[in-house]
């Protein structure tokens, strides 16, 4: 369903032709936000409305949440909240424990409020407590503990039964243990409306070079290579290809400290290095086979080894003859001298250069 005029629930900017999501909300999205919400709440379809932050929460607080989960893991990561094995092979972010024994870990930093009733509690049956588990299971909680003590501690919460700020709180954790950050439904709102707002500006003053297109960004390096960059439904949750005729070969870039920027920003990073891949790929290696070429097998399966001017394309960033800089004038009388003696230096074998 497409809207007229409206604000973006994403970035904020009012927009023509806004995209209505239902999934999530009857979320409405502009064009440059579009591919990326969808993508995001694609990711995050499993987990039911009624897993939601407590209302009366701040961001700060979410945050803080957030962090005494983080420490817990990287703490006992090893010994008491999972195998390192588990952490790894699961391949996504997730923050809930692994084992009985982080469970307990788990409740005890959730800083439940005291709870005072004249009626006792409500004696649960092991029916009732498969029940509540279940909704756990439904939505994608990891492990499920199997002390019974501990069980029905975990399903007194979820009915309530300690009270509706405690339920809330365990709620609000199962939030943040099975939604990252850096996902639409658990982001900072100002903090990814502004980093949307950014890639847009970016975009809009890279003029022809760079667009929004089919939900995802499409731009001319200044090597006149053309790139996408589409929302991809795994981590790093974007996926770079280069158009080649008909075709898009995927590169693997990976922006370092990634993890800790909004993901708008990420996606202006890509959208630069890029924009000025010449010079991004002296430092990105899976960028640099696109842009200074690679060499192909010769017949009887042996390579062609690299010549001079390839060598200077990579030291120089590919720059045309004639309009290299002052500053490049020492270059260019080294370029003379290795020139002079290329010999050695033409029989550089491909394997130094990929050791780079």
């Amino acid at each position: 369903m497409v809207e007229n005029q409206g604000v973006c629930d994403s970035c904020g900017q009012s927009s023509q032709g806004l995209k209505r999501i239902s999934r999530g909300g009857k979320i409405k999205v502009c064009f440059c936000c579009n591919g990326w919400v969808r993508m995001s709440l694609r990711r995050t379809r499993r987990v039911p409305a009624w897993i939601r932050p407590d209302p009366n929460l701040s961001q700060e607080a979410l945050v803080e949440v957030r962090e005494k989960f983080l420490l817990m893991r990287d703490r006992h990561g090893r010994e008491r909240w999972a195998e390192r094995r588990m952490v790894f092979e699961m391949g996504f972010p997730y923050l809930g424990p692994l084992n009985d024994t982080a469970w307990g870990l788990a409740l005890s930093v959730l800083e439940l409020e005291s709870f005072t009733t004249s009626n006792s509690l409500p004696n649960l049956r092991t029916a009732d407590v498969t029940r509540e588990f279940a909704k756990l299971e439904e939505i994608g909680v990891m492990h499920l503990p199997s002390n019974p003590q501990l069980r029905k501690q975990i399903a007194h919460l979820l009915r309530g039964d300690f009270g509706l700020s405690n339920k809330r709180r365990f709620v609000t954790t199962l939030f943040i243990w099975l939604i990252g950050e850096d996902e639409f439904l658990a982001r900072d709102p100002e903090a990814w409306a502004l980093s949307f707002q950014f890639l847009q500006e970016v975009v809009h003053d890279l003029g022809e070079r760079a667009s929004f297109i089919d939900d995802s960004i499409r731009v001319t390096g200044s090597s006149g290579n053309i790139y996408r960059i589409s929302p991809r439904p795994h981590p790093p949750y974007y996926v770079v290809a280069r158009e080649v005729e008909h075709q898009r070969q995927p590169i693997c870039i990976d922006p370092l400290n990634a993890h800790t920027v909004v993901f708008g920003d990420i996606l202006v990073n890509l959208v630069l290095a890029l924009y000025d891949d010449q010079i991004s790929a002296r430092h990105i290696d899976t960028l640099a086979r696109h842009v200074f070429g690679r060499r192909r097998p010769q017949h009887g399966g042996l390579y062609e080894r690299n010549n001079i001017e390839h060598l200077w394309r990579r030291a120089l960033g590919n720059m045309p003859p004639g309009e290299a800089p002052p500053a490049e004038a020492l270059f260019q009388q080294w370029h003379r001298v290795v020139d002079r003696f290329q010999t050695n230096l033409a029989d550089w074998p491909i394997e130094e250069e990929e050791e780079e």
